[in-house]
């Protein structure tokens, strides 16, 4: 009998390789900031908004749909020799499944091929774990289909992934108008008992400041 080998394509090997040589971007620029300290967050509370959580249920078609919250507001990071940052920060809690804090932040690194950079941090209850973040989607209504934003998704470390949304110009402007006008996020995760769900995360009125606060001090607004 013959045996016939069946070998990734070139364009699919060199997808491979791109993806590989990002999330090794990604660590590298973790590992030489280490000192970054950020700046004491705004004294004023600011409200919370919905955050959903659909997981998969094998034993009920529909899935399970589980509230949370979300807090969202803008920080400053200080950097030696390095101009002040400002970023984006939401603090997402879902009872009796995780914490996670998301940051969205603009590439300051020229070394790293993105335009923008999302930190995704999850905090699950004991015994629970964060394997995967296929990606993140923007969406107009909670139950609305999601438009994929253009970039990578790298894991980090234990339940810590890193997003780098695309530099190419067309990319940049699609993912910039939708972070700026769409009113939900998605986020695809998986558990670490391989179940799939989906994070949904309202902006709000919070939300919508601290977009238009950080948009507008990176002059893309």
């Amino acid at each position: 009998m013959t045996r016939t080998e069946h070998r990734p394509s070139a364009p699919r090997t060199r997808r491979l390789r791109g993806r590989l040589a990002f999330a090794l971007a990604l660590l590298a620029s973790i590992a030489i900031h280490p000192g970054r300290v950020h700046a004491a967050a705004d004294d004023t509370a600011p409200s919370a908004a919905w955050a959903v959580l659909f997981e998969e249920d094998t034993s009920d078609p529909y899935g399970r749909k589980l509230l949370g919250s979300v807090v969202w507001h803008t920080d400053t990071i200080k950097s030696v020799g390095a101009p002040d940052e400002t970023i984006v920060l939401a603090d997402v809690d879902i009872p009796k499944r995780f914490k996670m804090t998301l940051t969205l932040k603009r590439n300051t690194d020229k070394a790293l091929p993105a335009s923008h950079l999302i930190e995704l941090t999850f905090v699950p209850v004991p015994g629970q774990r964060i394997n995967n973040v296929a990606g993140m989607l923007t969406k107009s209504t909670e139950q609305g289909r999601g438009i994929a934003l253009a970039g990578i998704s790298a894991r980090v470390t234990d339940n810590m992934f890193m997003i780098g949304l695309s530099n190419g110009q067309a990319d940049r402007q699609r993912n910039l108008q939708a972070l700026k006008e769409r009113p939900w996020f998605d986020i695809a995760i998986v558990d670490g008992n391989q179940h799939r769900a989906i994070l949904a995360v309202e902006k709000g009125s919070a939300g919508d400041s601290a977009f238009t606060t950080a948009l507008t001090a990176w002059g893309q607004n």
